[in-house]
């Protein structure tokens, strides 16, 4: 029980995945010289020398017979490791994530105003002509002698019934339809769509060459701390340890 504690106190992702690996840390101080280590392998053969000048060409001796096949002399030392190659390129790029779904719809714009009244149509036929109206009064009889001159027309009748209505006049076209009226405001946006599932890694490039082993470090032991024997007990002997640990220089203060 106390080590769970202790783990998920100061330890909470000591059971979690590795991580990728970081980047290689600054070089460490350089350590104090080792012992001279044991005398390495004979280095290859040296350059073969120029070619002296060529001496007269003494008298061709007989043929000697043909000498046995010597032996296969031992394989020579293994080269130097060569050096690490570059870093691979990095992996393609995961499939893109399903697009998001469709925001609501925008509310309707406002309706556009009204178009213009239609031409007025053609007048309808003429109604029936109304009675005549009664015959004004004889005017008195002029004197006797030349004619005088025409009396003033007397007055006109009284009007005739107006004449039935005319047959209403065939409609209009249509008149042109009125500007769009402005849009409607913008919808909310709608729900941003769920994120695509990640692409797989890419390959994992070669490991880099070891940085130099710095110097040991010094650990200095924090005192014992005693084992809790109750539930009662573990708080006192956790902090008895925090404070072994402080004293020690393992922990801050």
């Amino acid at each position: 029980m106390k080590t769970a504690f202790f783990q998920t106190v100061y330890f909470p992702n000591i059971n979690a995945p590795t991580g990728p690996a970081g980047p290689a840390g600054p070089v460490g101080a350089t350590g104090a010289t080792g012992a001279t280590g044991p005398t390495g392998p004979t280095g290859p053969a040296g350059a073969t020398g120029a070619t002296g000048a060529t001496g007269a060409t003494g008298p061709t001796g007989p043929a000697g017979p043909a000498g046995a096949t010597g032996a296969t002399g031992p394989a020579g030392p293994a080269g130097p490791t060569g050096a690490t190659g570059a870093t691979g390129p990095t992996g393609p790029t995961g499939p893109a994530g399903p697009a998001g779904a469709t925001g609501a719809t925008g509310a309707a714009g406002a309706t556009g105003a009204e178009g213009p009244a239609g031409p007025i149509g053609p007048t309808g036929p003429v109604g029936p002509e109304g009675a005549a109206g009664a015959a004004g009064a004889t005017g008195p009889a002029g004197p006797a002698g030349p004619i005088g001159p025409t009396g003033p027309t007397g007055p006109a009748g009284p009007e005739g019934a107006a004449g039935a209505a005319g047959a209403t006049g065939a409609e209009g076209p249509i008149g042109p339809t009125g500007p769009t009226g402005p849009a409607g405001p913008e919808g909310a946006a709608g729900a941003a769509g769920a994120t695509g599932a990640e692409g797989p890694a890419g390959p994992i490039g070669p490991t880099g060459p070891a940085g130099p082993e710095g110097p040991a470090g010094v650990v200095t032991p924090a005192a014992a701390v005693a084992d809790a024997t109750s539930e009662a007990d573990v708080v006192t002997q956790f902090n008895l340890l925090l404070a072994n640990l402080r004293a020690a220089g393992l922990l801050a203060t």
